[in-house]
């Protein structure tokens, strides 16, 4: 035993002995109820950390200081997901003690990904609180368009770039609208030019049969007169005969005034715009078959060439009163034209209804219901393609309102889904008409640079949209007339103004001037900077992707030359593109030419803009509402040996409403998924009032997907209301070959109008910014 503890033991003894002596060992005194012995407390007060957002990634994050009080023994501490310090002590992450009084830190590390959290929880005595952190999110990066060289991007089996789908013209090879035929010769050569529409011949012969007709039927002798005719005419015109192999998607199409209303027992009205002595719709649909049959050759001294498309009607919906008819039956008369013509001509492509001012969510798609549905329900198993005009446009107050990007392609991702439900397949497309367009400021008004830029600048950008679907689209053709001396019977409307989209004006047009007589000066107007741009694009489509969805990209080899096309849809700044060329598996730059169209407000007119770069150039501005077109040349051959295979796959359902928090289900089957690397996108279609989210809650067969909160193109407030696709990236491990999705949204009203699925099967991982 120490000497201490023997010392402890005596005293312990003494005071024992000094009691009894005392007779305290013999007490009964009562314990002290008034100050019991304090019980032991090991749960603290409650205590919160201050959560922290917009925090730096990947660093070390400090909390707020907490004291901790309400205990009164030491009392077990621990931390997760972080670490912790006490008082002035060091950061650690073992479980320890903590007493009353004392101060309390946790520090974590932020998520290296942005706007990400992470949490640090502690808990003292089982009171638990975490320390959320959230990353900052992604810092603006340098807008960049990656071309991965050696990828070949396929669709529907096409990869090369068809100039006579989209370089076009709405004309025909023996127009008697051309100055002469150098003017005409150069024009198509050096910017080659493939011809596109006329929608002249079929109603113009169709008066010349009204004399001889009997009882509404054409006497099939003036037929072949008028036939025969037409066919000698052409055979006398050797000049155009050599520009034939430019007629490959050459359309006919046919007029609203023809619509025969005698099939409905019906008598022309005051201002009669329809056809008043034909018998009905078989006589109609005889005399389309007919006229392919009689009035056109195989090419050259033959007679024309037979075109392969027919486009029924021009815009007839619109015209609906104006010819005494209702939408319904006028597509049962593109359904009996069209079954004429396959009897008689099975290669011929038959199609319609060639929709003006589409408007899918008007009267909450009321219009939607009107036109295309009515379409695709009575029409759309007889037709061959589906039709539609597509135009950016400005109100009175010359506000505009902007189609191309996600309104565009709402409008046509409606359609399509549509008729893959209704009929099992989606149609191809003939884009008869395409660019800007306002009833307000397109004609009765003097010729105007500026109407002619907004043309420019709509074709472009809705070109590059429309060779996203390269393998759906027969023929694309950006709207403008010759000359149109046809306009108003002598070129001249009432107000003194000639047509207003034109490729050729007189000189005298220039100044503002009315009235103006045809005096032969006749020169380009500035849509002729359209085909300045695109003139020598051809080639291979390879990868390419721009890391902003404002931007548009395309991009094609040929031999040793890259042709990248880039629209930027900002319609008030111009913006600097990285280009990022990769894959060019040791081929070297050798020289970059750029060209852009854009408008030059200082001197209210659209420029031309072509140069030479640095051949190590980096970036390329682009001019708001611009598009331009690099070249880039290599010292050799580049080699594709690489394939990016793009597919779109529907849902089984469309057009569906959105109730508050309620899940819409869809499903995407028989997905192809043959590689082991690929990307995908889910387009959502979406109609909604301008209040309401357009970033619901996305599953995808069980996971949720982070639904991006930017649309391709402008904000589209100035429309009555917000309908466009949202397009959300989507892991391409997540994909099934059968897939179930699921949107939630937060609030109510609009639809969901279309769910499509692209998927990329890819043999290469491509590069992305």
């Amino acid at each position: 035993m120490s000497k201490s503890s023997i010392q402890h033991f005596a005293l312990s003894a003494s005071a024992f002995a000094l009691l009894i002596a005392c007779g305290g060992g013999g007490s009964t005194t009562a314990p002290d109820t008034n100050n019991p012995p304090a019980q032991k407390d090991t749960t603290p007060n409650s205590f919160k950390f201050t959560d922290q957002v917009d925090v730096p990634i990947g660093q070390a994050i400090e909390s707020n200081t907490l004291t901790i009080g309400g205990i009164n023994s030491a009392t077990a501490i621990s931390v997760s997901g972080g670490e912790f310090k006490i008082d002035n002590g060091s950061y650690q992450t073992s479980a320890a003690t903590i007493e009353s009084g004392s101060k309390v830190t946790v520090r974590g590390i932020s998520s290296n990904q942005y706007q990400t959290s992470s949490k640090v929880t502690l808990t003292i005595g089982g009171v638990s609180d975490s320390f959320d952190l959230t990353t900052i999110a992604k810092p603006p990066s340098a807008l960049t368009v990656d071309v991965n060289l050696d990828i070949r991007h396929i669709k529907g089996g096409q990869s090369e770039f068809d100039r006579s789908k989209f370089i076009t013209i709405h004309a025909q090879n023996d127009d008697r609208e051309w100055p002469d035929h150098a003017t005409r010769d150069k024009f198509l050569e050096d910017y080659d030019v493939y011809f596109g529409r006329t929608n002249g011949a079929l109603p113009w012969q169709l008066t010349r049969l009204k004399a001889k007709a009997t009882n509404g039927i054409p006497l099939q002798d003036d037929i072949i007169k008028y036939g025969n005719e037409m066919r000698s005419w052409y055979k006398n015109r050797p000049d155009a005969h050599k520009h034939e192999h430019r007629m490959a998607n050459m359309m006919y199409g046919g007029q609203p005034s023809m619509y025969p209303i005698k099939e409905h027992g019906l008598t022309c009205k005051a201002d009669c715009k329809a056809n008043d002595w034909l018998a009905g719709y078989e006589a109609l649909g005889d005399y389309y078959s007919d006229f392919l049959t009689h009035y056109f050759g195989q090419g050259g001294t033959s007679g024309h060439l037979k075109p392969k498309i027919i486009e029924v009607l021009n815009e007839p919906f619109v015209h609906s009163g104006d010819v005494q008819s209702t939408n319904a039956n006028i597509s049962r008369l593109h359904s009996v034209v069209a079954k004429a013509i396959h009897e008689d001509h099975p290669d011929v492509k038959v199609g319609g209804f060639t929709a003006a001012y589409p408007q899918h969510e008007a009267g909450n798609f009321a219009q939607w219901d009107n036109t295309w549905k009515t379409f695709i329900d009575i029409a759309g198993d007889d037709m061959d393609f589906y039709s539609i005009h597509i135009y950016d446009n400005a109100d009175a107050n010359g506000v505009h309102k902007y189609r191309v990007g996600a309104n565009a392609e709402a409008i046509l991702d409606m359609i399509e889904h549509y008729s893959y439900l209704k009929i099992g397949e989606v149609k191809p497309w003939v884009i008869s008409e395409f660019g800007y367009f306002s009833p307000h400021d397109t004609n009765k008004r003097p010729y105007s640079k500026q109407i002619d830029w907004y043309n420019v600048r709509s074709f472009s950008t809705f070109m590059l949209s429309l060779m996203e679907r390269q393998d759906q689209i027969i023929s694309a053709i950006p709207f403008h007339i010759l000359k149109a001396l046809w306009y108003d019977g002598d070129g001249i409307d009432e107000t003194g103004y000639r047509y207003g989209t034109r490729l050729f004006i007189l000189q005298e047009e220039l100044d503002g001037s009315k009235n103006v007589a045809d005096s032969g000066n006749w020169i380009y107007s500035e849509i002729l900077k359209f085909y300045q741009l695109w003139a020598d694009v051809k080639g291979t489509r390879v990868d390419s992707q721009p890391n902003d969805i404002d931007i548009l990209a395309d991009a094609y080899v040929d031999q040793d030359t890259l042709y990248l096309a880039m629209a930027n849809l900002d319609t008030t700044n111009a913006q600097t593109i990285a280009l990022n060329l990769v894959g060019a598996n040791g081929a070297n730059i050798q020289a970059i030419q750029a060209r852009q169209v854009y408008w030059d407000a200082s001197n209210e007119t659209p420029v031309f803009d072509e140069k030479a770069l640095d051949k190590n150039s980096k970036s390329y501005q682009v001019e708001a509402n611009a598009t331009a077109i690099i070249a880039v040349t290599f010292d050799k051959n580049i080699e594709i040996n690489q394939t990016s295979t793009e597919s779109r796959y529907y849902a089984d359902k469309y057009k569906q409403a959105i109730t508050k928090n309620t899940p819409i289900k869809f499903n995407i089957d028989a997905v192809s998924k043959t590689t082991s690397q690929g990307e995908a996108v889910l387009r959502i279609g979406l109609g909604r009032a301008h209040n309401l989210s357009l970033t619901p809650t996305l599953m995808v067969n069980g996971t949720t997907v982070t639904v991006p909160d930017d649309f391709r193109g402008y904000d589209q407030k100035v429309r009555d209301s917000f309908f466009g696709v949202i397009e959300v990236p989507v892991s391409y491990e997540l994909l099934q070959q059968n897939n179930e999705i699921e949107l939630t949204f937060d609030d109510a009203s609009g639809f969901v109008t279309s769910m499509v699925l692209q998927v990329f099967e890819q043999s290469k991982t491509p590069t992305r910014s």
